[in-house]
């Protein structure tokens, strides 16, 4: 699982502009970021009305799926609210870190946003997981304080905070492509029994790393 750090905020305080900012200075670090909107109010469409896959939906499909050479996108219709942890297992698995845009009552890490027209004191808490506050006037919490165009400065502590301990995986398995997560004691199983079985072979000196592929179908 990547680790998840929610942004938050009162409506309109920058939190869009603000990810707009930070994902590419996360990126140039060398991580994989992925980011979740929430929208507490059931507003959003990604598809526009008029176009083939808002004809779909209107038509009764449940889900909707588009697909090209570079991208993919599906809505799906739920009877409730899907949790976070289920979309980020589901849809995340290959980011490093992924940002969520809202879920201010959610049980994960927060970083709020704060503008001095709009409050005057941050919406959370420590005790729901606050762990800094991003604003353009000094806050009371016992908690670190960054200006509003400290992109720099907020990596930092992000990288230090979440993303300085990854570890790259032992085993790495691919499906036609896509990464299979593994757990730690499923790649030390997968791990442990191909490397006794190789030992016995001529010419197996001690790697330092192993290459396997498998082709299950025949051409």
């Amino acid at each position: 699982m990547p680790a998840v750090l929610s942004i938050v905020g009162k409506s309109k305080v920058g939190k869009t502009t603000f990810l707009e900012k930070l994902i590419p200075e996360i990126k140039r670090r060398g991580y994989r970021v992925g980011t979740l909107k929430h929208d507490a109010h059931d507003h959003f469409e990604i598809d526009h009305q008029g176009k083939d896959t808002w004809r779909h939906r209107e038509a009764g499909a449940q889900t909707v799926a588009i697909s090209s050479p570079s991208r993919f996108a599906l809505t799906k219709a739920t009877e409730t609210e899907l949790d976070i942890d289920t979309i980020i297992a589901t849809y995340f698995s290959e980011e490093d870190l992924v940002l969520t845009e809202g879920y201010k009552g959610g049980n994960k890490a927060k970083i709020e946003i704060c503008r001095k027209e709009l409050q005057s004191e941050p919406l959370c808490s420590k005790e729901e997981r606050l762990l800094a506050v991003i604003s353009d006037f000094s806050v009371s919490l016992d908690v670190p304080h960054f200006a509003l165009e400290d992109i720099s400065g907020i990596a930092d502590f992000i990288e230090d905070r979440f993303l300085k301990k990854l570890t790259a995986p032992r085993v790495l398995l691919r499906l036609d492509g896509k990464k299979l997560p593994m757990k730690s004691f499923v790649q030390e199983f997968v791990m442990g029994g191909i490397m006794g079985m190789i030992a016995t072979l001529r010419g197996f000196e001690n790697p330092s790393q192993v290459d396997i592929s498998i082709r299950l179908k025949k051409d």
